[in-house]
């Protein structure tokens, strides 16, 4: 064989001849006898060694090493595992690399483990059975690939991994590729309902610079398992880094096509963050089949980052509604899930990360259907302030608002909501609710149908959310359902018909039920609905010269003068606030912060360390550019910043917030409040870790008068800090972004009339109406129109 060793052979055992004795001398003959006997037993063990190469031979005709040629005997009846080994081991001898296990049963009492670069391939029928369940029944080195066959666990109670990969070994990811494929699998069923035990796959790393990358586990099958693939960085890597900055340790960059399970706590479980020195992100999962069922945790759990996955699960239904199929931790962050599950996965998901995304075709929110997040923070989709809402005012305007079903509110009148203040809203005890009995009510809107009525949701106070709720309209001709959720564990909703879009929608009914507060108190601030033809109700949109108007059939005119006064039909006119587009629920702005321009309206002190560039005013400002920066700012010299509110404060704050540039981030961030006038700080929150380049806390209080924020100690190298943004949202107070119907619509800096036709029209009490215009040297005069 090309692979025979040429070294020296050692461990022989020599016999020497019984003549031979320490009291005598050695003669020739008994030289030339040991010489001999050397020889004779060289050569035999040489001829063991030969024959099992000469076995190869043969096997070569079927393409591998023959584990039937190392002893085993796959009759299910005798342990296998060290002639399964000694085949195994003859690869490294051996140019054959292939390595198999053809149909039968064998038994084996420890980890098979395939050497790097081995293939071992097993018969469609090839059964392998462990003799207990407190090992793992394979372990792959890097380049090893593992085909075919069964591993049947019924006889033992399983506890360890099917496939287990060690980090520590270095599974790369340029120029190599390691494969597991086309195998079933089957664990015993639990002798208690939903006591699985044992995993599927085990991807871990417990070691500095261990990692697991491009591996590949194609077309398995899992029943009856704990966990069917768990990838897992060991928290003992935080420990090492708070010592060592250079620690790292990451299971990334793996794919897993075409796996099915059912019967299972959890399907996915992605255990680690989204950076190093723990991380396990950018793994793709594709083509995968879920059974889920009563005892199903989830199917998918994520602590990391940049994991795809395209699934389909089954029977969503069937979980309990306090475990969502679909759970993204804290630490996660830009995981994207692909699913045809439509209703179902609406209904079963929480992300408590940043920014991962679920997708559903039955379902246009792209990125999540709350709008929990209040302020236009940075890649973060909203349906923010009321500029797009379509039933904002609307009692004003001809709507009414019946309860059908239910208990009467405990406080609160119905038509609070169609208020933009928050405060004011009707609030129900919801015992005894459940998805028969919900709480029901209805919106008519005929006077004013909803074009093309693309999102529905409703805004709930932090926490007063029911467990349920379906929104269900009336077209003219019929109720259709709209869409519908439950097990919400999130603050608000905002859904999408499961159509393009509703023509004309004439009713809403909303129905809702349960809460997961032990006061069972749910409230309802807020419905809003967006028309993607029809603008919005509450804010004046900024047309050039023109005053769009909406005929009976929902078609909007841009309506202007020509020079004779006569009105002239505009077409092609576009407004200069971005429009929300079809399958988007963003609308650019920050209407709702009430610290815009704070530095103009109240008092900005800096008292800590001294700014570095930019200037304190441009924190408050729109112009996403626009920063103050400070270098090197230390937990002895920290920045301070305060805002004095005076005698009028913000009232009923609901969060405030920092923005910071990436890679200028500081760990130490301290927010105190003044809540009573002439009263002394108050610690909100003192964080000494962060980490995140937007931070946005809960701050609800009736009066805040002061704010001050102490920040020191950047995490980067450049040892910057750089605040783009502070803004604050308010549930009574509106944002001072743009000119509205409801705030004191002070503007800072000139309001110019683009066009010399148009101008101020004032009501006078008699009903009149006034427009005034101004001459050429700077005379008003007033018309009646």
């Amino acid at each position: 064989m090309s692979k025979m060793r040429s070294e020296k052979v050692t461990d022989v055992n020599v016999n020497f001849p019984p003549t031979v004795s320490p009291n005598r001398s050695v003669t020739a003959g008994d030289v030339e006898s040991m010489v001999t006997q050397v020889k004779a037993d060289v050569e035999g063990q040489v001829s063991v060694v030969s024959a099992q190469l000469a076995d190869t031979v043969i096997d070569l005709k079927s393409g591998g090493i023959n584990v039937l040629s190392s002893g085993a005997t796959g009759t299910g009846n005798i342990i296998d595992s060290n002639a399964i080994s000694s085949a195994l081991s003859l690869t490294t001898i051996s140019s054959v690399q292939r390595v198999k296990i053809p149909d039968g049963t064998y038994l084996v009492n420890k980890t098979i483990v395939i050497p790097r670069g081995v293939h071992l391939e097993l018969g469609q029928k090839a059964i392998i059975r462990p003799t207990s369940g407190d090992f793992n029944i394979f372990q792959l080195k890097p380049e090893a690939r593992l085909t075919g066959g069964v591993v049947d666990l019924q006889n033992v109670n399983f506890t360890k991994a099917v496939y287990y990969l060690d980090a520590e070994d270095v599974f790369q990811f340029y120029g190599q590729s390691a494969v597991i494929s086309d195998m079933n699998i089957l664990n015993k069923v639990p002798t208690v309902k939903g006591a699985f035990t044992g995993t599927g796959i085990f991807c871990e790393a417990k070691t500095n610079m261990g990692f697991i990358d491009n591996v590949k586990f194609n077309n398995l099958t899992f029943i009856n398992f704990d966990k069917v693939i768990h990838l897992r960085v060991d928290p003992i890597l935080d420990e090492m880094f708070k010592t060592d900055p250079n620690v790292m340790a990451w299971v990334n960059a793996n794919y897993f096509f075409q796996i099915t399970a059912q019967n299972f706590k959890y399907g996915i479980y992605l255990e680690g963050k989204a950076s190093v020195p723990r991380d396990v992100g950018g793994n793709m999962f594709d083509q995968c089949q879920f059974q889920a069922e009563e005892t199903t945790e989830a199917i998918v759990y994520c602590e990391g980052a940049y994991n795809t996955f395209n699934l389909f699960m089954w029977d969503l239904h069937k979980m309990n509604d306090s475990k969502p199929a679909i759970q993204f931790a804290k630490s996660s962050r830009f995981n994207e899930i692909h699913t045809a599950m439509q209703l179902e996965i609406t209904e079963s998901w929480i992300d408590e990360g940043y920014m991962n995304k679920i997708c559903s075709p039955g379902n246009y929110v792209t990125e999540t259907r709350t709008l929990a997040n209040r302020i236009s923070t940075p890649y973060k989709g909203q349906f923010n302030g009321n500029q797009d809402d379509y039933l904002i005012n609307g009692n004003l305007r001809g709507y009414t608002v019946t309860q059908t079903k239910g208990a009467a509110p405990t406080s609160g009148y119905l038509t609070d909501i169609f208020l933009p203040d928050t405060e004011e809203a009707p609030t129900w005890n919801m015992t005894g609710t459940s998805y028969e009995n919900p709480i029901e009510i209805e919106i008519d809107c005929s006077s004013d149908p909803i074009v093309y009525a693309q999102y529905i949701g409703t805004v709930h106070p932090w926490d007063a959310i029911p467990e349920g709720l379906k929104v269900e309209g009336w077209t003219g001709t019929e109720w259709m359902w709209l869409h519908e959720v439950k097990g919400n564990q999130s603050n608000d909703f905002l859904i999408s018909p499961p159509y393009s879009a509703v023509d004309f929608l004439h009713k809403i009914r909303i129905s809702f039920y349960g809460s997961p507060k032990a006061d069972k108190k749910v409230t309802l601030g807020r419905v809003v609905a967006h028309s993607s033809k029809g603008l919005g109700k509450s804010y004046i949109p900024q047309f050039v010269n023109t005053l769009p108007m909406t005929d009976k059939s929902g078609e909007v005119w841009n309506i202007g003068l020509n020079t004779d006064g006569t009105w002239d039909n505009m077409n092609n006119v576009k407004p200069s606030i971005i429009p929300a587009l079809p399958g988007e629920k963003t609308m650019a702005g920050n209407q709702d912060d009430v610290l815009v321009g704070a530095d103009k309206r109240h008092v900005l002190t800096s008292t800590g360390a001294a700014k570095t560039a930019g200037n304190l005013a441009d924190m408050f400002s729109m112009k996403s550019e626009a920063f103050c920066r400070w270098t090197n700012p230390t937990t002895a010299a920290p920045i301070v910043l305060e805002i004095d509110f005076g005698t009028t404060p913000i009232q009923y704050m609901e969060s405030v917030g920092l923005e910071f540039a990436w890679d200028e981030v500081p760990k130490n961030v301290k927010i105190e409040r003044v809540l009573s006038s002439g009263g002394s700080y108050a610690q909100l929150i003192n964080i000494t870790t962060n980490a995140s380049s937007t931070l946005h806390l809960p701050s609800r209080a009736t009066n805040v008068y002061k704010l001050r924020f102490t920040i020191s100690t950047p995490i980067n190298a450049n040892t910057l800090v750089r605040i783009n943004r502070i803004f604050a949202t308010s549930a009574t107070t509106l944002g001072r972004a743009y000119v509205n119907t409801e705030a004191d619509n002070k503007v800072f800096g000139d309001f110019e009339f683009g066009d010399t036709l148009k101008g101020i029209v004032m009501k006078s009490p008699d009903g009149g109406r006034w427009k005034a215009s101004m001459s050429n040297t700077g005379t008003i005069t007033w018309t009646k129109i």
